[in-house]
């Protein structure tokens, strides 16, 4: 079943006679589990949308696949997996799914074919696989309860406590970035940075790390780690190891205890909870929060998240199945869909901020918190830079005119 509810925000949406109202927020769910649909398990530990647009569900009995409605289950008694209780997911350049799973090792599967790496065959270190992370040259980076491993289509290469002086072999979560860093999180262990060869290991004691447990790595448009934690909420290193975090003391965060994390191509985070179901933070810096109570969720405790290419949100519970969400603005007719971007909305001083315009003719202002404009500018194009620098720090209002509409977005500095 379907269900449809409405969320009001305090945002604005503009309209071409130049006024604007709040607009209302409809959300719409539906819910797969067990008794209405093929799904195998109702605990769903991974999620993974692959290069056609199916989505890769893992569960503790099995693996699911959803194709525009149709579903197929695949167990150790239909398909060439030897343990139904999946882990991690992910998917190469040629659509290969890799399938981590609890006892059974590693599983390439390439639409007919199965195979199996394990620590009897291959060089994996463990057969407990709970993070699998496919960089940009179709290497497979392995996160296994005895250490971190990667595969290159021949070779195996290993990092654990007694081979290279890593903190934890429990390697939680794995991401890379476009200039080749990768990140690897752990639990106790701190975080793992690879760059050109080289691996370091930063943690709360040595570095001043949030939290030396890891459980989710996502890469910004700027290239900029951000880090989903088990007791201290998420933070991101902003460079040279300064950290900014979110948590439930200086944010609309409800908790600091942390399932998953997934930032979409827009710059929306979605975050799961142990307790406090789905977080929101969008672009703008504005927040939402569903849970059982004011929402179609069935469980607070969100395990794993994604999001495909028309927009649906797609949540894996702890004991609920699996639940997909549908955000749209519900506004009156012929509104302006053109928005004024900015980017980064969260920045420091040393970043560059780069707006893009609709209209190529208007003004830009831009206020402090305390009601002062401290920048303002005509322009003549659709896009304008300037250094973060020059506004110093603190929480903004972007302010846009342009044929007679006004536009409205935030911007963090810190």
């Amino acid at each position: 079943m379907i269900h449809r509810c409405a969320y009001f925000l305090i945002l604005p949406l503009l309209f071409g006679s130049g006024s604007f109202v709040f607009g209302q927020l409809s959300t719409e769910w539906e819910v797969f589990n067990e008794t209405n649909s093929l799904l195998p398990n109702n605990t769903i530990r991974c999620l993974e949308t692959d290069r056609n647009g199916n989505l890769w569900i893992g569960t503790d009995w099995g693996l699911a696949k959803l194709s525009n409605g149709t579903w197929e289950t695949f167990t150790f008694s239909n398909s060439g997996l030897i343990d139904n209780r999946v882990r991690a997911l992910d998917t190469d350049s040629q659509n290969n799914l890799w399938v981590g799973t609890m006892t059974g090792g590693l599983f390439k599967y390439d639409g007919s074919v199965w195979t199996q790496f394990n620590m009897q065959n291959s060089g994996i270190p463990c057969d407990f696989v709970r993070a699998i992370s496919v960089d940009s040259s179709d290497r497979i980076w392995i996160g296994t309860l005895e250490g971190l491993s990667l595969f290159d289509g021949n070779s195996w290469q290993n990092w654990t406590i007694a081979n290279s002086g890593i903190l934890s072999n429990n390697i939680s979560c794995i991401a890379h970035a476009s200039n080749g860093k990768t990140y690897v999180g752990t639990i106790n262990g701190g975080l793992l940075y690879f760059d050109n060869g080289t691996m370091n290991n930063y943690t709360l004691q040595n570095n001043g790390v949030p939290d030396n447990s890891t459980i989710s790595i996502q890469i910004d448009a700027l290239g900029r780690p951000w880090f989903a934690t088990t007791s201290q909420g998420f933070y991101t290193d902003v460079g040279n190891l300064l950290f900014m975090t979110f948590n439930v003391s200086n944010s609309a965060l409800p908790s600091n205890s942390l399932n998953c994390m997934y930032l979409d191509r827009d710059q929306n985070f979605y975050i799961g909870t142990q307790i406090n179901g789905l977080v929101i933070r969008t672009n703008s810096n504005d927040w939402r929060n569903y849970t059982i109570e004011n929402s179609q969720i069935q469980d607070n405790d969100i395990l794993s998240i994604t999001k495909d290419s028309t927009g649906n949100v797609w949540l894996g519970t702890y004991n609920s199945g699996l639940i997909r969400l549908k955000e749209a603005y519900a506004t009156l007719p012929e509104i302006n869909s053109d928005r004024v971007k900015i980017y980064p909305s969260i920045a420091t001083a040393s970043d560059e901020i780069h707006c893009h315009f609709p209209l190529k003719k208007g003004c830009l202002m831009i206020m402090s918190s305390d009601g002062k404009c401290v920048y303002q500018k005509m322009f003549s194009q659709d896009t304008l830079s300037f250094s973060a620098s020059e506004l110093g720090t603190g929480t903004f209002l972007v302010t846009v005119m342009s044929d007679g509409i006004v536009y409205h977005e935030k911007l963090l500095i810190f």
